[in-house]
């Protein structure tokens, strides 16, 4: 195995190995932390997580198997004279490996991409970016649909010359046409989804303290997109050098973190302490009467049997402000962005004043038209 850019087979072993590991233990984590939150109702981003991690264990395995095997029907002029009959079986079956592992590669990634579109979708959906999403996800969906086309006919006359030796025609061996092809669409549409994305974290009014350690989770797709280049710069450069390898690991490894983490964060907010800050009241922005985030004074009394409990005003000020995404402004729906969906399955409790005060807790109506639990709150104040 070539070193330029890469490493020997036993490091690739290990580096993959390594990789992995850090990769199934934020998937892991991810799960609880969904399980916690939704219990067993699960979202469609999830079993494509499910899927992708299908995808990158038998990457992770195939590509093992093509460093450590006999070769591949890829080989220099006038080195086919050379081979045994047992180095010809060898190579074909390590055709057949790096076929299937290009493919993991490639639904992987996508899947991945699709992972995060999901949830692009969901956070945007009172946000004009929603449309840029859309238009995003369309792209991708159409240059995986490409890609995987291109991989399966480019090779003629039939699909086995992948793994014939020799092979047919060079690009049964080299990949070229497909190389190229999942570059252009891999590489641009990791483009447009960042051009997107990173921009609205960036402009979102929320502090910096919780702010910045969201951007810096999704810049890591830039690394994600610096793997991809330069794995093609390896492959392009020297067709027999075997760096790529390694970048196709290290670009569905972190492909893999950078999907996972954003769920590992919102579930460490929820669950270390230090890191735990009130959501949206006391940051001025939300100094609303709606949401009883405005100051109190005086004047402000709630009474028995008035428009506290009216079913005029029950949609709109006692709904849970996590859950009712749909409701929000397009600021609200920025804030939203780091409960990763606002899918708590919890309403938020509010309290107090300077003045004592008895709160009460009416149940919720069994004919509500979602899955969100809604509480209406009777504040009775107190004259000494």
């Amino acid at each position: 195995m070539a070193t330029d850019g890469g490493g020997s087979s036993h490091d690739l072993v290990v580096s993959t190995w390594i990789m992995y590991s850090i990769a199934m233990l934020l998937f892991f984590v991810r799960i609880y932390g969904r399980w916690l939150r939704m219990r067993w109702v699960f979202q469609v981003e999830d079993y494509l997580m499910l899927a992708a991690v299908g995808f990158y264990t038998a990457f992770a395995v195939t590509n093992i198997q093509i460093a450590e095997g006999g070769g591949s029907n890829l080989y220099e002029p006038g080195q086919y004279e050379t081979f045994t009959a047992a180095e010809i079986a060898a190579r074909v079956k390590g055709s057949k490996i790096e076929f299937a592992s290009e493919n993991c590669q490639l639904c992987t990634i996508y899947l991945l991409k699709a992972c995060m579109l999901m949830v692009y979708f969901r956070l945007t959906k009172n946000l004009w970016q929603n449309r840029v999403v859309i238009i995003c996800g369309i792209y991708t969906l159409c240059g995986w649909i490409v890609s995987e086309l291109v991989l399966f006919l480019d090779c003629k006359p039939y699909l086995t010359g992948h793994w014939t030796l020799p092979p047919p025609e060079s690009e049964c061996a080299t990949y070229r046409i497909y190389e190229i092809t999942q570059a252009i669409f891999n590489i641009s549409s990791d483009v447009m989804i960042l051009s997107v994305v990173l921009p609205m974290f960036m402009r979102a009014q929320m502090a910096w303290k919780t702010k910045l350690p969201v951007i810096i989770v999704f810049s890591m797709g830039l690394v994600v997109l610096a793997c991809a280049i330069t794995s093609k710069y390896f492959t392009f450069k020297n067709i027999y050098d075997n760096s790529y390898q390694f970048w196709y690991l290290r670009e569905a490894s972190i492909g893999m973190y950078v999907t996972n983490l954003p769920f590992v964060w919102s579930l460490a907010r929820s669950t270390i302490s230090f890191l735990k800050s009130s959501n949206y009241a006391g940051q001025g922005k939300y100094n609303d009467p709606r949401y009883g985030t405005g100051p109190q004074t005086n004047d402000t009394r709630a009474k028995t049997g008035n428009a506290t409990r009216s079913s005029r005003h029950f949609n709109t000020i006692y709904d849970s402000r996590i859950g009712r995404t749909e409701i929000l402004s397009p600021s609200e729906s920025e804030e939203n962005i780091i409960e990763m969906g606002g899918m708590d399955r919890s309403t938020t409790k509010s309290a107090a004043s300077s003045q004592e005060s008895e709160i009460r807790q009416w149940p919720q109506p069994e004919s509500h038209e979602d899955n969100y639990i809604r509480a209406t709150t009777e504040i009775i104040i107190r004259k000494d």
